[in-house]
């Protein structure tokens, strides 16, 4: 495998530790320290990127020098690599660049000519010399190479050299040579491994455009181990939506698999080709049993060594078992045989498979998983159905439950093939609902509990049937199908009311209240007290836990808090009794409900604590997935971005189910909308939104908010106020980010009332709508319950923001003190996101009003600029720079902010938009003359004329106005982009 050629952002994701310590080299060398990095790894892990990436920083100044070495198989050309490499070097008077000896020219003394010339460059400018492939070099490069290390310490020439993990037999010369170096100083190793989980879907967003599906995340980093090479491969083509990879790997990726493999003998190539069959790995001893079942009577051992070298297989740490070096192998070599002849192969194994048991007492669960698998591909029903149900419960003792529950998966199915079997559909569905729960396959377990309700009769068994349907509910809840059906609890409680002292009418009752408490319905604190006391008496751990949440939720929505907390404190005990992490999951929320509010540091700790916990119990990690998003969103809420972005990547580390998925993606969107990372944004609420189909039901998440702030940041400010309104107007109880809603509805309208001054048209429509919308909520949303002193500060922030928003729409003089209170108030709220906000708008109601106001002005935007920076907040630091080169205030950043492109405005003359230009860098007059070989009063004259034109009050509102307009409506911006009434 190869082609690791062409970096951009889907060749370097993930590295972000390895880039640093290649600077750091870089700038080590180039600071007058020569030294040697041997950067190595698997074929295609990101070698070559990772390397030319840190050769293109700018932080390095210092020439590059790239040469590949080459598989030459039928010659050998000396000096190969540097000579591509010195093409690109410069010249100089008297240039001592060296001659290199052809193949078949006498040595010269190459290794000190261009140890010589090397220091000629290196005392005009830092060199870097990359050497890619090293496992292929000519043994005269590696003597320069050897040379050169050795040379000098105190000139400033980087050597770096990336190498493949098992590119060359132990035996080979290049093994004595990175022997030899490892002994010398100033030599530097760095390992790169395959990408986890979590970048490898990172990396499927750059190539496919959008966040991919988590299916397709798990079915690539299974194919390819997090190999970024294969997974650019594997994908290629598919569309942006797809969930799952084709039945047929591409072409392409066949070929870079194979390339190794095809320059093996037939024995061996045939060989190998058995072992893929065998699907694990195996001992020598069973490759050659099956290769003798199928007729070769050949040296199997000769040719696993054979297929070694080539780097297509590798034995295990003991030298026991052999399997490939990538598990990709294995699958391309399976599906370039015949069905017939893969039939059977299958049969040969399981063959062998079913003797070596008949001499185990206890056969471990991999062997029975593997016989069973081979039964089931040589199409035996009888025997695949019988191993699938021995191995899925082996498998289950043994701790492996993902077999288990795809074990599982194979017997439902082949049940149907065999009217005699012993065990009926439903005690099969049963046992595969079980297995889903444990390993968090709640989509599987969905489906199981939709059979079982099928297979039970509610009159004869109406209790089963009550916590099926329950359970039904809570899983068409955490997967985005529905939010907590009250018609499915009520039916539940119905039919387990047959039975008032059973657990099933407690877990019922309890879930009817919890679902009705969204609601507002009022008989809902009544049910949760039945509850409650229904699950005390049956004395069922899982009841009594549900019962309590349900109680503890029904205190806050009281105003209740300290008895809200104890109630869910309380709940935690017996959920983890019942091993419900379901039930764990709640009583932990509503715990750091009834504690804080959720955009706190507290909330967060609790999150982490209860992510902790819960992981200690080994819950799966859809529950896990779940509490690190709820963790990230409370760290982004106070602006600890970083934080926020480490408990992302434990909640998409694996796959985190619908619910954690959602509530991760949401997360992510605000992170890159306030960062400036528009597309990153849009994708991941594009992804979350089709997660979760009927998400304006959901008050438990934050969609209206989130969609708001997204097309705000995307200059959307009719479909913003529109989402905006979706939440303000959700039955029941208010949505999470509530607080955020109405400023936002009034961000969004003060910016259509500006764009519409801007444009000369009137705003009065608008403001009419801000009226109403101030008529009809005087204050900010409040979540109910929750009273504590920071809560109590950030609802009247937001309720500041809300209408320094509205003074903004109607263009207020004086706007520019609200937004100073809105920003202290923020600041001491821990709304730093918010605060650098109000900063901005601070800023730019002050330079837009007067002279006088003028270092206040700076003040202010210094203020918000070093928060913003902060925070990487890109958008706001552009903002804010353009309002600094306008005043003329000196604002010095350490972040590379966009820079700021005046519009097309209509009407202008050349020379018109020239000076405007100009004018939105921050140039005075005289600097605008004397660039332009003009008169100041000529200057003058042109501006003067560029406020009339444009309607701008003076140079501030001018340059904000073109910067306005150069911006455009953002992509993906609809016609129709008035706000909805």
């Amino acid at each position: 495998m190869g082609g690791e050629e062409g970096v951009d952002g889907a060749d370097i994701v993930g590295r972000s530790r390895e880039l640093g310590f290649l600077g750091s080299f870089l700038a080590g060398a180039a600071a007058g320290t020569a030294g040697t990095l041997v950067v190595s790894g698997d074929p295609g892990v990101g070698k070559t990127a990772l390397v030319q990436r840190a050769c293109d920083s700018p932080a390095f100044t210092g020439w590059v020098f790239t040469g590949a070495c080459l598989p030459l198989s039928s010659t050998t050309v000396p000096f190969l690599a540097l000579r591509q490499a010195f093409r690109t070097a410069p010249s100089f008077d008297g240039d001592a660049r060296p001659t290199l000896p052809k193949a078949g020219e006498p040595p010269n003394d190459a290794p000190v000519a261009i140890d010589t010339w090397m220091d000629e460059l290196c005392s005009r400018r830092p060199v870097a010399l990359v050497v890619d492939d090293l496992q292929w070099a000519d043994e005269s490069t590696l003597d320069v190479l050897m040379y050169l290390i050795a040379g000098p310490a105190e000139r400033p020439l980087a050597i770096i050299a990336t190498l493949r993990d098992g590119g060359v037999s132990d035996i080979h010369p290049l093994q004595r040579w990175l022997a030899d170096i490892r002994r010398m100083p100033r030599i530097g190793w760095l390992h790169l491994g395959p990408l986890d989980r979590l970048d490898t879907g990172t990396q499927l967003g750059h190539l496919l455009g959008t966040a991919p599906h988590q299916s397709l995340v798990q079915e690539v980093f299974e194919h390819t181990a997090g190999n970024a090479y294969l997974n650019r491969l594997v994908v290629a083509g598919l569309d942006s939506g797809a969930r799952h990879l084709p039945t047929e790997l591409p072409a392409d990726l066949k070929g870079a698999v194979l390339r190794s493999w095809r320059t093996l003998s037939d024995d061996a190539r045939q060989l190998t080709q058995l072992l893929s069959v065998g699907g694990r790995p195996l001992p020598s001893a069973d490759i050659s049993a099956v290769a003798a079942l199928d007729g070769s009577h050949g040296a199997v051992l000769a040719l696993l060594y054979e297929a070694a070298d080539a780097g297509i297989i590798e034995s295990s740490t003991e030298g026991t078992h052999w399997w490939f070096r990538h598990p990709l192998i294995a699958e391309v070599l399976q599906q370039g045989l015949d069905e017939g002849e893969r039939t059977r192969w299958h049969a040969l194994f399981a063959s062998l498979g079913e003797s070596t048991l008949d001499h185990q007492a206890n056969p471990d669960f991999e062997s029975l998983v593997a016989l069973a698998d081979h039964h089931f591909a040589a199409g035996h029903t009888d025997a695949a159905y019988n191993r699938a149900l021995q191995a899925s419960a082996a498998a289950g003792h043994a701790g492996g439950t993902a077999e288990m529950l795809r074990l599982l998966r194979r017997a439902v199915a082949l049940r149907d093939q065999l009217p005699g079997a012993a065990e009926s559909p439903e005690a099969l569905w049963d046992r595969l609902r079980a297995a889903a729960e444990d390993t968090g396959a709640q989509e599987e377990e969905l489906e199981a509990v939709e059979a079982l309700l099928e297979e039970t009769d509610s009159v004869q068994r109406p209790l089963d049937v009550a916590e099926l349907l329950v359970r039904r509910a809570l899983l068409r809840f955490s997967t985005g199908r529905e939010f907590l059906a009250r018609g499915e609890m009520q039916r539940a409680v119905r039919l387990a009311g047959t039975d008032p002292g059973s657990w099933q009418y407690a877990y019922a009752l309890a879930e009817l209240a919890h679902a009705g408490l969204w609601k507002d319905d009022p008989l809902a604190p009544e049910n949760a007290l039945l509850a409650l006391a229904a699950a005390t008496d049956s004395g069922n751990p899982r009841a009594l836990s549900y019962a309590l949440t349900a109680n503890s939720m029904a205190a806050l929505l009281a105003g209740r808090p300290e008895e809200a907390r104890a109630l869910a404190e309380r709940a935690a005990g017996p959920a983890a009794e019942a091993r419900d992490f379901w039930a764990l999951l709640h009583a932990t929320i509503w715990r750091a409900n009834a504690t804080e509010a959720w955009s706190s540091q507290a909330f967060a700790d609790l999150m982490r604590d209860g992510r902790w916990l819960l992981a200690s119990l080994g819950s799966p990690h859809a529950y896990l997935a779940k509490m690190a998003a709820d963790e990230a969103s409370s760290y982004l809420a106070i602006g600890r971005w970083k934080e926020c972005g480490l408990a992302l990547r434990v909640a998409l580390g694996s796959d985190p189910g619908a619910m954690g998925d959602v509530a991760a993606r949401l997360a992510a969107a605000r992170l890159a909308a306030w960062q400036g990372r528009q597309g990153e944004a849009e994708a991941h609420l594009a992804r979350a939104e089709e997660l979760f189909s009927q998400k304006s039901e959901f008050n438990n998440l934050s969609f209206a908010a989130v969609r708001a702030e997204v097309l705000l940041a995307a200059d959307r400010p009719g479909p913003a106020y529109a989402a905006a309104m979706a939440g303000i107007e959700t039955e029941g109880q208010p949505p999470t980010m509530c607080e955020w809603l109405l400023p936002l509805a009034a961000r969004a309208l003060a910016d259509l009332a500006q764009s519409a001054r801007d444009d000369g048209e009137s705003p009065a429509e608008l403001l009419a709508l801000l009226h109403r919308l101030l008529g009809n909520f005087p204050a900010a949303f409040q979540e109910s319950g929750t009273a504590t002193e920071l809560y109590t500060a950030q609802t009247a922030a937001f309720d500041m923001l809300y209408r320094a928003e509205a003074g903004r729409a109607r263009g207020s003089a004086g706007n520019a003190r609200e937004w100073i209170q809105t920003a202290d108030a923020c600041q001491a709220a821990t709304l730093r996101w918010e605060e650098a906000y109000s900063c901005w708008r601070a800023a730019d109601s002050l330079l837009l009003h007067g002279h006088s106001l003028r270092p206040l002005a700076a003040t202010v935007l210094r203020r918000g600029l070093a928060l913003a920076e902060e925070l990487q907040a890109l958008p706001i630091v552009a903002h804010l720079h353009t309002l600094a080169a306008g005043a003329r205030i000196a604002a010095p950043s350490r972040l590379d902010a966009p820079t700021a492109v005046p519009a097309q405005l209509p009407g202008l003359t050349r020379r018109e938009r020239e000076i405007l230009g100009f004018v939105v860098a921050g140039h005075t007059y005289a600097e605008i003359a004397r660039h332009l070989v003009i008169s100041e009063k000529t200057v003058s004259s042109h501006i003067s004329s560029l406020l009339r034109k444009t309607g701008a009050s003076n140079r501030i509102d001018l340059s904000r106005l073109a910067t306005r307009s150069a911006a455009g409506p953002g992509p993906g911006a609809a016609p129709e982009d008035g706000p909805a009434g």
